[in-house]
């Protein structure tokens, strides 16, 4: 009986899944121009339109991204050129993993799917570009670490240069991206093998922020400045929204408005906000040790909307193989997975979007992937897991169904 209905299970969770994907991706394409971040972007692109490229540099953009969507928003709109760019990207990723990225399992198409309802790829802003690119490269250290087959040195350092000035968010990820060099180094990977193609692409990418360098003297990303005559900054911002929360001033996950946030800063002193994330660690440590905790199991919860179980999953088979002292490269994944849910807790005071997981959410996806495939998960789980992914699919399906 539970063989057959493990039969049940899986094809039904699959004809869910194309059906809540397709019906998002309707909901998201609804989305009107300049909504969110994305505004940010469509009013660089037409700044880089107007004005020399020097000068557009200079006033610092998400160059990477914008180069892509630049001549294609000479035959579209500019918030579609943007958006036409990361449906392509997203097309690319799927391109990848089915012909270079060694996953076998065709089960993780499915849950890629899933995860992609969120529609992350179907907005103009350069966070596809920055996901698909740190998603390679951490697939292709997965890679070299479990001896798949089709690795590739060049390809894993041009993903990462291409992360690397797409997004400053990046560097939130450089402890794991050392981890990652460090294992390939003990694992004996030559790493400057055929190395001649990521050289040029990163003289090409310094060259292309060569003006913003010399205005700036740093590398041009996308500049989310305060309106003209705000004092206040957005690290000052965030932690004023996670004060005013926890007095219940607020909503979760809501911001202030900058006039509400000089008034603060303006009634308390200048000081009485960190100017930096930083800062905010170190300002009240005692409220920082309580975001932690809150946030980590508060990006934990909101996984399960993302991935069904697929991340509780992963940080439950790390937290086993490590009180087993079983601690291989095997849980290369799990465990940058758990270590970046424990940096973004930690140093954002305010709320972590989960979008800034994004690359390693897919990357667990792998990882799952792999371990049904080599039968290292109970059956039970999978049929849990699936059952769980079922539950939010009708859940999510139910509340966008009431908004088209």
């Amino acid at each position: 009986m539970k063989f057959k209905f493990n039969n049940l299970i899986s094809p039904l969770l699959k004809i869910l899944i194309i059906i809540s994907f397709l019906i998002f991706c309707y909901y998201f394409s609804l989305k009107v121009e300049g909504t969110g971040d994305e505004h940010l972007f469509l009013n660089d692109l037409k700044f880089l339109k107007l004005n020399n490229w020097f000068e557009a540099i200079s006033k610092k953009m998400a160059i990477a991204y914008l180069i892509l969507a630049y001549p294609i928003s000479f035959i579209i709109k500019d918030y579609l050129a943007l958006r036409l760019v990361n449906v392509l990207l997203f097309l690319l990723l799927l391109l990848y993993c089915r012909k270079i990225g060694e996953i076998k399992n065709k089960m993780f198409y499915f849950y890629f799917l899933f995860y992609s309802s969120n529609g992350w790829f179907l907005l103009g802003t350069n966070d596809t570009l920055f996901i698909v690119s740190l998603f390679i490269f951490f697939n292709e250290v997965y890679k070299f670490l479990e001896n798949k087959k089709n690795t590739s040195i060049p390809l894993l350092w041009c993903s990462l240069i291409v992360a690397f000035f797409t997004r400053e968010l990046v560097y939130v990820y450089i402890p794991v991206i050392i981890i990652s060099f460090v294992l390939l180094i003990n694992a004996k990977v030559n790493l400057l093998n055929k190395i001649a193609i990521p050289i040029g692409l990163l003289g090409l990418f310094f060259l292309i922020n060569s003006p913003s360098i010399i205005t700036n003297h740093s590398f041009s990303y996308d500049n989310k400045k305060p309106p003209v005559g705000v004092k206040s900054n957005w690290a000052q911002r965030q932690y004023l929204a996670q004060l005013m929360v926890n007095d219940g001033k607020l909503n979760d996950e809501q911001h202030p408005s900058w006039q509400e946030t000089d008034d603060y800063l303006l009634k308390n002193g200048k000081n009485s906000l960190p100017s930096t994330i930083s800062e905010g660690v170190l300002f009240d440590f005692k409220l920082t040790v309580k975001e932690f905790f809150k946030d980590f199991s508060k990006v934990i919860l909101q996984s399960i909307r993302q991935t069904g179980l697929i991340v509780i999953i992963l940080i439950m088979f790390l937290m086993y193989n490590v009180l087993k002292n079983k601690i291989e490269t095997n849980l290369y994944i799990p465990f940058i997975l758990f270590l970046m849910i424990a940096i973004f807790s930690f140093i954002i005071i305010s709320f972590v979007e989960i979008r800034w997981l994004t690359p390693l959410f897919i990357i667990a996806l792998v990882y799952y992937s792999d371990l049904e495939s080599n039968k290292k998960i109970n059956k039970n789980i999978f049929l849990l897991n699936n059952l769980m992914t079922i539950l939010v699919l009708f859940y999510g399906l139910y509340r966008v169904m009431h908004k088209l």
